[in-house]
């Protein structure tokens, strides 16, 4: 089994590679909800719930929520593996001195800070994640997003022929 104990060199270098002694993770950029298009015929709006707008919003919500929740779990777990690098290099380091306990005292409250905050926000959001997590209903909404869609563009084009000759006098006039 590989030793995983960092050695004095190891502690010194991570003492020294972070002159502002803070913990820095990185987060992605969360997806923006783009506005969209509001559907009109003939200066009517026939959609005043704006349906597939409401459905491209909330199909948007459930990922943004899924990856906030996916993102918050790999942060966490990333911050309790530095705990723990940070707990050992405490504990098996020979002597450190006031200075260098400040910095590792910080640098693990900052972990644990971080730790902490992707925690709660995930209780948070757990009930949501665990019922739409499966993405049969995130499916189902974008069939059901295009179906609506569908069903505007045919109203968009919509043209009525006559079935009967009731106008036929009244086109002739034209």
């Amino acid at each position: 089994m590989k030793d995983r104990r960092l050695t004095q060199k190891q502690i010194e270098r991570l003492l020294a590679n972070n002159p502002s002694n803070k913990i820095i993770i990185e987060k992605k950029e969360e997806p923006v909800i783009q506005e969209s298009v509001t559907f009109t015929n003939n200066n009517k709006d026939y959609d005043t719930l704006k349906v597939d707008d409401q459905l491209k919003i909330f199909c948007a919500f459930i990922r943004n929520l899924i990856a906030k929740y996916e993102e918050n779990q790999r942060l966490q777990d990333e911050a309790e593996t530095m705990e723990s690098d940070l707990e050992h290099c405490i504990e098996l380091a020979p002597k450190l001195t006031e200075k260098e306990k400040k910095v590792l005292y910080n640098k693990l409250t900052d972990v644990l800070q971080t730790r902490r905050a992707c925690k709660s926000e995930n209780e948070i959001l757990w009930p949501l994640y665990n019922y739409f997590a499966d993405k049969t209903l995130l499916n189902k909404l974008a069939q059901l997003q295009g179906t609506v869609s569908n069903i505007k563009e045919v109203l968009l084009n919509r043209q009525y022929s006559c079935r009967t000759s009731i106008l036929d006098d009244f086109r002739k006039e034209e």
